[in-house]
């Protein structure tokens, strides 16, 4: 063999091995290897609360783990007893390192104060720590224009 098919073979070796890791190791989220990032708000936003539907924002570093995630809000009239739930899909980035999660809650009555928590989850069940104290909002009264529909 000559010395130029040994160096083929040592560089084609290489770059199979280079390959494998970078494209088969698992990989922790761009947020968990960062410094925490100024954006981070883990607190939950009420962005905006009708008669019957609000929406809830909130701000973490990116959880990593599987890229199909859930936002879910747990919600109810009473803060010991959030019984009812919320959900919605997203898909978390990890070149990002930061992750924001957003809820829409529907059919909520008008004019109701209602307590809630959140959190997310993997696509596989597995829960994301996301520690945070009990908030509340209250919906606006009937707005004609949604009675009349």
């Amino acid at each position: 063999m000559t010395s130029a098919s040994k160096s083929h073979l040592v560089i084609t070796a290489l770059t199979a091995v280079v390959l494998e890791f970078v494209l088969l190791q698992p990989r922790p989220a761009c947020g968990q290897q960062l410094v925490s990032s100024a954006h981070v708000n883990p607190d939950p936003i009420v962005e905006s609360v009708f008669d019957t539907l609000a929406f809830i924002r909130w701000t973490t570093q990116n959880p990593g783990g599987t890229i199909l995630h859930f936002a879910v809000v747990h919600y109810g009239n009473d803060p010991k007893h959030l019984d009812l739930t919320a959900e919605s899909p997203t898909r978390i980035n990890p070149a990002h390192s930061d992750m924001i999660f957003r809820v829409r809650i529907d059919n909520l009555l008008p004019g109701t104060t209602y307590y809630y928590k959140v959190s997310s989850r993997q696509a596989n069940g597995a829960v994301d720590s996301a520690p945070n104290a009990v908030s509340r909002f209250t919906t606006t009264a009937t707005n004609p224009m949604s009675a009349k529909q």
